[in-house]
């Protein structure tokens, strides 16, 4: 039986805690994948009957969503502002990727789904902070904050989802895109260098950093009298 299967054993002494359920899902979670995490496999692994997590969790979608709120937690436990809102926007983004890509699974079941938990606000309130600092009104800032969010979350699952593949799936991929961008060169001579100019998986960094350095620009505007982006009327 796999680690994921493995029975603890009785409890002994002391209630079993939220923290305790949540904390062996996402070990199973990461190593079977969502689909793993079931009461019956936390309770085998807790050493408590199946029945006994319905105290806490009315449901694995519940349970789960208080899973993928632990990455929000952690994002929020090591934000540090500083004094330069575009600083803090960039390092809240990054945070986000780098967490993110060590709870890829997690974060890929997460997609669109808003987790409502204490990391999820906390993070909300972060970022909201961050623009209002760089001078928005409520509005904007929310505006702002919608479009971040969007992005963010877009940007991060699929970043997720990728680096759930194994590498020789991640091959193929990259691959398939390097013939695209062959084809589309021989089929339009403008696009000859494309090939060679294409960001490739090994400077995705780069290509991340210039997106949100779009919204950052698209923030400065905002701030400055000049937008760019307006909310709908």
């Amino acid at each position: 039986m796999g680690e994921a299967g493995t029975v603890r054993g009785r409890r002994r002494g002391g209630a079993l805690t939220r923290e305790e359920i949540i904390e062996a899902a996402v070990e199973i979670s990461t190593a079977e994948g969502p689909a793993g995490v079931t009461f019956r496999a936390l309770g085998s692994r807790l050493g408590v009957a199946a029945t006994a997590l319905y105290r806490h969790f009315r449901d694995k979608d519940e349970l789960m969503l208080a899973l993928a709120d632990q990455i929000f937690v952690e994002i929020a436990e090591r934000f540090t502002p500083g004094d330069d809102w575009a600083a803090d926007l960039r390092q809240l983004a990054f945070l986000g990727r780098e967490v993110g890509r060590r709870h890829a699974v997690t974060l890929a079941w997460l997609g669109y789904r808003n987790t409502g938990g204490p990391g999820d606000q906390a993070v909300a309130l972060d970022l909201l902070r961050v623009l209002l600092d760089a001078g928005l009104t409520q509005e904007q800032a929310l505006f702002h904050y919608q479009l971040l969010t969007d992005t963010l979350m877009g940007l991060l699952t699929v970043d997720a989802m990728r680096e759930s593949l194994d590498a020789d799936t991640r091959r193929k991929d990259d691959t398939a895109l390097a013939a695209l961008y062959a084809n589309l060169a021989r089929e339009e001579p403008r696009l000859s260098h494309v090939p060679a100019l294409a960001i490739t998986a090994d400077d995705d960094d780069a290509l991340f950093a210039a997106q949100i350095d779009l919204h950052v620009h698209a923030i400065r505007a905002t701030a400055s009298g000049m937008p760019i982006l307006k909310p709908p009327a």
